[in-house]
């Protein structure tokens, strides 16, 4: 009934309920990887790093200053991007599609999907990207309504911080003109100097990524492209099943089939009204899902690289499922998705502290979210045990991911780096300067378990390693105890500055 009466406080109300939620969440759960990693680069602020623009490390850096190196300092944006993407999802639908239940619809939608409620706490990339394309749909539409020079520039602002964040940003800029191509009535904005001001701002935004990238061979815009367009790694039909098969699962099934029911009622509507905005949601979502699943064909896309093309998909399925006020039976299966999609969110959330979905621990993503807070204590309790002239004074760790979470969980502590990078430019790495600092001391070094072959593959260059003991840690309050990290430990007693001779990072990628 409250939708029906007031859609605003109904969005308000599911809107606070979920970030209490999620704010539990971000505030209880242990990082994952990526987040350790990206919190990483924060202590090392450059204008761009290897895997993506400066614009998420900038981000963790200004919150921890403000809320401490935590995971509710690090975490905090993901938790106010989400809840300001459900606002302005509502105000699009409000204003542009002029109908506050598509607003509300689209809202429902977001909150229903796995992937975005991940996202809510869970702090990545795509947190920032999807705020700054939601905010750019939004002004760009708003200056076309309403003939506002100041507003299309300040979609250029969105536009640039957008590309900040992450490099499928892009994708929308080719979309927006395609908007204005499609109707005469839009295309005079092609002669007002404010798109083109807006545009030019935006690339001056984006003048850093390209600056790093210039003096670092181009290395970042070349692998992205290899790594999206030119990695074979599956079969071409593998591959796009692999890709709608991860979008039927964290859009949660039903949900998804209304985008795609969505995605053609939207383009019958459109062809009616090519100047509206039922079409500028529509082109500016489904050519992006459109676009990955052709790219799926050359290389794996993984689940959340089209993040930001559903924003527009979810105003879209929002003024479908509005219009079926005369189809109650299609309301109803469309509620029944969306209560679906949220009963999973919310197993999700309670499956990451106690394990109510019988699910085997080693496939379950959620199982080592607190896992690596125990590893790290049970490392540092062998550390704790060795005489105290042999205590190490740094850890050395194979692989980024470990490297990541143990740096967070040891920092203030004792010094974690990584050895012998895969990928160039990590900012995890050991550095020389430290490294000669070392010699003499005693080091811990950590590798995947049990009985990993990164010790043998060194080859004894950093000193002489003693064996001491593998670190196994079971999915907490599981049935099946099996471990899902394993780590071995080794002590080098003396440190042996070898990073010479180690070999370099594969630095063909491309």
């Amino acid at each position: 009934m409250i939708l029906r009466k007031e859609p605003g406080k109904f969005v308000l109300a599911l809107v606070s309920f979920f970030f209490l939620f999620h704010l539990v969440l971000a505030a209880k759960a242990g990082l994952v990887a990526d987040e350790a990693y990206y919190w990483i680069w924060s202590l090392h602020p450059r204008m761009s790093y290897f895997d993506h623009p400066p614009g998420i490390a900038w981000t963790i850096a200004a919150f921890t200053h403000l809320f401490g190196t935590n995971r509710l300092g690090i975490r905090m944006p993901a938790l106010l991007i989400s809840a300001a993407i459900s606002f302005l999802l509502y105000k699009m639908g409000k204003e542009f599609l002029k109908d506050r239940w598509a607003g509300a619809w689209a809202v429902l939608f977001v909150t229903a999907s796995l992937l975005f409620s991940a996202g809510a706490f869970i702090i990545t990339p795509d947190s920032l990207v999807i705020l700054f394309f939601a905010l750019t749909l939004w002004q760009f539409y708003h200056a076309l309504e309403t003939g506002s020079g100041r507003s299309m520039m300040l979609s250029g602002l969105w536009f640039g911080l957008g590309l900040l964040s992450k490099y499928t940003m892009v994708l929308l800029g080719p979309l927006l003109l395609l908007f204005l191509l499609a109707s005469p009535a839009r295309r005079r904005w092609l002669a007002r100097p404010s798109l083109w001001g807006a545009g030019i701002l935006a690339l001056i935004l984006f003048t850093p990524v390209v600056l790093w990238n210039s003096e670092h061979d181009w290395a970042s815009f070349r692998f992205q492209w290899h790594h999206g367009m030119e990695a074979h790694q599956y079969a071409p039909l593998s591959g796009l099943l692999d890709y709608l098969g991860g979008q039927f699962g964290v859009m949660t099934p039903l949900v998804y089939l209304i985008l795609i029911a969505a995605a053609f009622w939207g383009l019958r509507e459109s062809r009616r009204n090519p100047a509206g905005p039922v079409f500028y949601f529509w082109i500016t979502s489904y050519p992006i899902l459109l676009f990955f699943a052709y790219s799926s064909l050359k290389a794996k896309v993984e689940a959340n690289w089209p993040v930001e093309g559903y924003i527009g998909a979810f105003l879209v399925a929002g003024a479908m499922v509005s219009s079926w006020s005369f189809r109650p039976a299609l309301r109803r299966l469309a509620g029944a998705g969306v209560a679906l999609g949220i009963l999973a969110n919310l197993a999700v959330g309670v499956q990451i502290f106690w394990p109510v979905i019988p699910i085997d621990p080693n496939v379950d993503p959620t199982g080592r979210m607190a896992g690596f807070g125990t590893e790290d204590r049970m490392i540092r309790s062998l550390a704790d045990s060795l005489p105290p002239s042999r205590r190490p004074v740094a850890w050395v760790v194979d692989g980024y991911s470990n490297t990541s979470l143990l740096k967070f969980l040891e920092y203030g502590r004792t010094p974690v780096y990584q050895v012998r990078p895969k990928r160039p430019f990590r900012t995890t790495v050991l550095p020389e300067r430290v490294a000669k600092k070392l010699v003499g001391h005693p080091v811990l070094l950590v590798q995947n378990g049990p009985h990993g072959g990164f010790v043998h593959e060194i080859g004894g260059v950093l000193g002489q390693t003693i064996y001491l003991g593998t670190v196994l840690v079971p999915r907490r309050g599981a049935s099946d105890q099996s471990p899902v990290i394993k780590s071995d430990v080794y002590l080098i007693p003396s440190f042996v500055d070898g990073l010479s001779k180690l070999p370099p990072p594969f630095l063909k990628v491309f």
